[in-house]
C-alpha cells in the first residue's frame, strides 16, 4: 500500500517538532559545590562500562543502502551482554529499521546539559570535532564549534563539514546541547 506524500512530510514535521521538545527538556545538570559533572552532562563521555537502555536515544553508525557509513539518531531496543551488541530503531523509520550494532558504534546522547556558568568545562570548546545533528534532520554529522552555549538554554554554534562551501564548512547553525556528540571518528586522511 503506498501512503500519500503529505501524510509523510507532516509526519516528519511532528518528529522534528519532538526532536526540539527532547532537546529543550533535557535537565539541566546542578552540582553541589565542588561537585563534578557526571558522564553523559553536555561533553563528558559515558562511562566505559555504560550501557544505554531501552528508550535512550543514541548516535548510532550505521550502515546505508548504498554501502555508506552514517551516523543516525535512534532509539535503543535492547542491550546484549553476551554478544555486547545492541538493537537499536531507526528514528525515522517509524520503527521499520532496526540494526543490531556493536557498543563501539553507539554515542549514548547527554543525558543532563551543562551549565555554562557554573560547567563550562563540562562542555565542548570552539574549534573541537564534534559530531551534530543536522538540523531538520535525523542524521549526525561532523562539524566544528564555532561557539559553546553562553547561558544554560542556548544552543552550541557549529560548523558542519560541508564541501560546496569554499573552506569546507557550512555557515554557522545551532544544534542544541542534547544532539552534540564527541567525534569517535578519525580524521579523513
Amino acid at each position: 500500500m503506498t501512503r500519500s506524500p503529505p501524510r509523510k512530510t507532516m509526519r516528519r514535521g511532528v518528529l522534528m517538532t519532538l526532536l526540539q521538545q527532547s532537546a529543550m527538556t533535557l535537565p539541566l545538570w546542578i552540582g553541589k559545590p565542588g561537585e563534578k559533572p557526571p558522564p553523559l552532562c553536555g561533553a563528558i563521555p559515558a562511562a566505559s562500562d555504560y550501557v544505554a537502555k531501552p528508550g535512550d536515544k543514541v548516535a548510532a553508525r550505521v550502515k546505508a543502502v548504498d554501502g555508506d557509513e552514517q551516523w543516525i539518531l535512534a532509539e535503543v531496543v535492547s542491550y546484549s551482554h553476551a554478544a555486547n551488541k545492541y538493537e537499536v530503531d531507526d528514528i525515522d523509520e517509524e520503527g521499520k529499521e532496526r540494526h543490531t550494532l556493536s557498543r563501539r558504534r553507539i554515542i549514548p546522547l547527554p543525558q543532563w546539559k551543562a551549565n555554562p556558568e557554573t560547567d563550562p568545562e563540562a562542555l565542548f570548546q570552539k574549534d573541537q570535532l564534534v559530531l551534530a545533528l543536522y538540523p531538520q534532520t535525523t542524521c549526525f554529522y561532523r562539524a566544528l564549534i564555532h561557539a559553546p552555549p553562553q547561558r544554560p538554554q542556548d544552543d552550541y554554534s557549529v560548523l558542519f563539514e560541508d564541501t560546496s562551501y569554499a573552506d569546507g564548512y557550512s555557515p554557522p547553525l545551532n544544534v542544541a546541547q542534547r544532539y552534540v556528540v564527541a567525534c569517535k571518528e578519525p580524521k579523513k586522511k
